[in-house]
């Protein structure tokens, strides 16, 4: 793929509240920010196949942001998966969300540095509390229960204390009552639970359910089936 530098970022600023809600909210799910220079930085969404509802639906909302860039395109990967990517503009506009999300440090092998996701205190503290970063961020990496009217949040990729601080983020947002649970015994990785005994996931839903209907293959994802019922 071909993208042009966009050196001139005054048709690109000040972002809209929307736009910065679901750069941050996929930034905290699958999206990942690219450094490509001293100040150029450009966002790359990509999903599944299978997803590709979900990727056209961020494009249609940051179409703004890729006036210079392709469209989104098909992938396969060396094993062959097939997949959906689109690039935003690359420029300096983007360089407060890469100061946000990522640290400088010794990959695990710890044979380079590189840039890692990280979620701390300054991040949770400028987080918007708007309900399109709980969306994008529960339909990247969300996932239902099929017992009860429960789910849960893929935070693997963050450590113990990173996903502490995203509780605090999803209590400030009224979404009270998740717990950081272990993924395994052994793997050191943790998820996000959101229970239904304590209400936690009905309270997600109420909030983020307008936002994952305009996507309808995400709309499995609030778990009509097992929503209790009033009558």
């Amino acid at each position: 793929m071909t993208v042009i530098q966009n050196n001139n970022q005054s048709n690109l600023e000040p972002l809209t509240v929307e736009e910065r809600a679901l750069i941050m909210g996929t930034l905290l799910g699958d999206a990942h920010l690219q450094k490509r220079g001293p100040k150029s930085y450009r966002l790359k969404v990509d999903h599944a196949i299978d997803q590709a509802g979900l990727v056209l639906w961020k494009y249609r909302k940051l179409q703004r942001l890729c006036q210079l860039t392709q469209p989104p395109k098909e992938t396969t990967d060396k094993k062959g998966y097939k997949g959906l990517e689109f690039y935003t503009s690359s420029g300096v506009y983007l360089a407060e969300f890469h100061e946000l999300f990522y640290e400088y440090r010794k990959a695990p092998t710890g044979e380079k540095t590189v840039y890692v996701k990280r979620v701390t205190q300054k991040l949770v503290d400028n987080l918007p509390i708007h309900p399109t970063v709980l969306a994008t961020f529960f339909m990247d990496d969300g996932s239902v229960r099929n017992d009860c009217y429960a789910g849960k949040i893929a935070t693997q990729g963050f450590p113990l204390e990173d996903c502490h601080l995203l509780t605090q983020y999803l209590d400030k947002c009224g979404v009270t009552g998740s717990k950081v649970v272990p993924h395994t015994k052994k793997s050191g990785q943790y998820y996000l639970s959101l229970p239904a005994k304590s209400g936690t996931f009905e309270k997600l839903i109420s909030i983020v359910e307008p936002i994952i209907r305009e996507v309808p293959g995400m709309i499995y994802k609030l778990n009509e089936a097992r929503k209790p019922r009033n009558d």
